[in-house]
């Protein structure tokens, strides 16, 4: 049984040991849930607010797993997490510079991990990474909102 708490943590600790993503200068708030990022209503919980930008919310399992029998007791098994990076700029060109150093970054933290030898901490590791986004304006800023999917090979016991 996969440990969604476990795996989401590993990510979480992997980027923030990073001297780049772990800065608060570049990054201010690092959560492992999807708070929904209605930018509609700046009072809605789940929004990541102003002061909380730029940040970075972890998904373990944002889609469906994928399980195939390893040896006696253990199953392989391909977990799809997101890593989703929020930030925003009143330039739309600065902001798209700025939001693509993040995931570059993004990316360049987790490809690091796509060995045994640099693993998540939990015997899990990255097989891929790709990224998507996003971007509109909201009043004077433009947001952008990028999504990295990761699909992370575990072995798990039983």
């Amino acid at each position: 049984m996969t440990d969604y708490t476990a795996l989401g943590n590993a990510i979480k600790t992997t980027l923030q040991s990073d001297s780049w993503v772990g800065n608060t200068a570049n990054v201010k708030t690092v959560e492992t849930h999807k708070r929904g990022f209605s930018i509609q209503d700046e009072k809605d919980a789940r929004f990541f607010s102003p002061s909380d930008l730029p940040a970075i919310a972890i998904v373990p399992n944002g889609e469906a797993k994928q399980q195939e029998p390893g040896a006696t007791n253990e199953i392989r098994e391909t977990i799809p997490a997101q890593i989703i990076g929020v930030t925003r700029h009143r330039d739309a060109q600065s902001g798209l510079i700025v939001h693509h150093t993040l995931v570059a970054n993004i990316e360049r933290v987790l490809d690091k991990q796509k060995s045994s030898s640099e693993d998540l901490g939990i015997g899990g590791f990255v097989r891929e990474a790709n990224t998507t986004e996003e971007q509109f304006k909201k009043g004077e800023y433009y947001y952008f909102i990028s999504t990295t999917s990761a699909q992370i090979e575990l072995t798990v016991n039983f």
